[in-house]
């Protein structure tokens, strides 16, 4: 395991596991019967911090941080997956949260996934990105980055008036959100009941219809 995945998660963890941290930013505290699915969970981090009285489930992309995150806890069950096909059986969580990840998907893909392995009156907890998030990383960046950032806006206008999105190069996605754009796409995939809460983070609750 690379020494840089190592840091990164464990850097992760001690921001979820310290509330005085202005980068800590966590689902709601639940009952122990809740069943909890954090998509992009990392290394678990949010799981074990939020979550550490039951086992509950998480998905990544990132083979390395999932296996590390299984040295970290042996309450959370951690599966190599893409959230734009979530590998459970339809109506299994109460709570499915993701920190940060759905910028980086298909988000409208990604939504009906949340919706289908979630129970009728289950709950969505998302933590989204801004425009600001996107500007400030395109200041820092090479003239490649500039690139790549012109693709993110033009992604994110059709995200905000299409509830759609395209690939960069049929590699990747990414875009910055909006209210109005996630709340539709909410609404789209089978969720009532948004609310939006804008102040030190861009954060979406919802309900599974």
């Amino acid at each position: 395991m690379k020494d840089f995945t190592k840091d990164y998660n464990l850097e992760e963890l001690n921001i979820a596991l310290n509330p005085n941290d202005p980068r800590h930013n966590l689902p709601p505290s639940l009952p122990s019967t809740v069943r909890v699915l954090d998509v992009g969970c990392g290394a678990g981090q949010s799981l074990i911090a939020a979550y550490p009285d039951r086992t509950s489930f998480g998905v990544d992309i990132d083979f390395e941080s999932l296996q590390f995150g299984k040295t970290l806890s042996d309450r959370t069950c951690l599966v190599n997956s893409v959230a734009e096909a979530l590998p459970f059986k339809d109506n299994h969580f109460d709570l499915v949260f993701s920190r940060v990840c759905l910028p980086y998907t298909n988000i409208p893909a990604s939504l009906r996934e949340m919706r289908r392995v979630l129970k009728a009156n289950g709950r969505v907890w998302l933590s989204l990105h801004p425009f600001s998030i996107s500007w400030e990383q395109a200041k820092r960046s090479s003239a490649k980055g500039k690139v790549y950032f012109a693709y993110i806006l033009l992604n994110s206008l059709i995200f905000h008036l299409f509830q759609r999105e395209v690939s960069f190069l049929g590699k990747r996605y990414e875009t910055f959100q909006t209210e109005r754009g996630i709340r539709r796409a909410l609404l789209q995939s089978g969720f009532d009941d948004v609310q939006i809460e804008r102040l030190r983070f861009f954060s979406v609750t919802a309900r599974a219809r």
